[in-house]
């Protein structure tokens, strides 16, 4: 396969999997209660909040690092989930924050106490053996305000994974981590997908469904899937110019979102990633970027955390593999960096 077709050949399984989480997330839920964020936050105004003097379109990171108590309270934030509480485990009722089903109706996620970034617990996905592409179902979380032409948006989370999230053969698919969406859209033109490339051990981002890869040179190569502080050129996949997932380590990941006028080339998207206790560094970098909206006014709102894997094939018999979250800030300003954690 050329290298063209191999770009194209996932931009097109990226294209299914958002059409079937989309399905998916557009179905109401019955649960018990809806879940809040458990720490109170600051009101956020509307419009271009988060812009100031200083243009975002380079991307700005706050220096100082600060705990997640700190960084919760802080001017701007607008969701703050530090998933603290058994009560996470309590299935959401649509379109309420909290956890959602797997592809059996059961839920997958749950509150775990003894792997956890800060806190009490942290958000744990269980992907078992012999299921299908949505074997863990997923974590919805809207803004409470809607970001558009003119905004800026920051979001920051923790993530960690297991060794046999990175190393089980999923066969012809791969997995996400989050999106930036509309409401239950997670895919359409509103839509901004981290997930890993392929089996390649490293993140990339798209838009429009999968129709767009945030790389350089328009995603004809030569071009780089990660920018910024790496050089990780489609086809050179290394651990010095490519950002490589670490097993059961915590990562923060760390995005910008500065959206111009919808179809201009005046929009730009940012993204760091840090091992704890390390610098942010910068894989996405992508200045003078189009962002589309085929539905004006209906704009960034959401964001959904999951594991969903197009076409998994539930007849393979995998060990199980786990994904953890912590520490979710969105806010319309910049986000510290986490401090390092404590010893045990």
């Amino acid at each position: 396969m050329n290298e063209t077709g191999g770009i194209m050949k996932f931009l097109r399984v990226a294209l299914v999997a958002g059409l079937v989480v989309c399905g998916l997330a557009s179905e109401k839920r019955a649960s018990q209660d809806r879940i809040e964020s458990n720490v109170p936050l600051q009101q956020a105004g509307q419009g271009g909040e988060g812009q100031d003097s200083t243009s975002p379109k380079e991307g700005r990171i706050e220096a100082q690092p600060q705990d997640f108590t700190a960084r919760c309270h802080a001017v701007g934030v607008v969701v703050c989930q530090g998933f603290d509480s058994p009560l996470i485990n309590i299935a959401a009722r649509w379109p309420a924050a909290g956890l959602y089903p797997g592809g059996d109706n059961m839920i997958h996620g749950k509150f775990d106490r003894e792997e956890k970034a800060s806190g009490e617990g942290s958000l744990r996905f269980e992907i078992l053996g012999h299921t299908g592409q949505n074997a863990a179902g997923f974590w919805r979380q809207p803004f409470g305000r809607n970001f558009g032409p003119g905004a800026t948006f920051y979001v920051q989370f923790r993530e960690r994974f297991s060794a046999e999230m990175l190393k089980n053969d999923w066969g012809d698919t791969t997995w996400k981590q989050v999106i930036f969406h509309n409401e239950g859209a997670t895919c359409g033109e509103v839509e901004l997908t981290t997930a890993q490339y392929y089996h390649a051990g490293f993140p990339i981002m798209y838009t429009e469904c999968g129709g767009r890869g945030l790389a350089t040179n328009n995603g004809s190569p030569p071009s780089k899937l990660e920018q910024g502080d790496y050089n990780c050129w489609y086809g050179k996949t290394n651990a010095k110019d490519c950002f490589l997932y670490p097993a059961n380590q915590w990562v923060t990941f760390y995005y910008e979102i500065s959206i111009g006028p919808w179809g201009k080339p005046e929009s730009s998207v940012n993204a760091w990633a840090a091992l704890d206790g390390k610098p942010l560094r910068q894989w996405i970098k992508m200045q003078n970027f189009v962002l589309k909206n085929d539905h004006p006014g209906h704009d960034y709102d959401c964001l959904t955390l999951l594991t969903y894997m197009t076409n998994k094939d539930a007849g393979r018999n995998l060990p199980t593999a786990y994904a953890w979250y912590d520490e979710l800030i969105v806010s319309t300003k910049p986000i510290a960096p986490p401090a390092p954690a404590a010893a045990p």
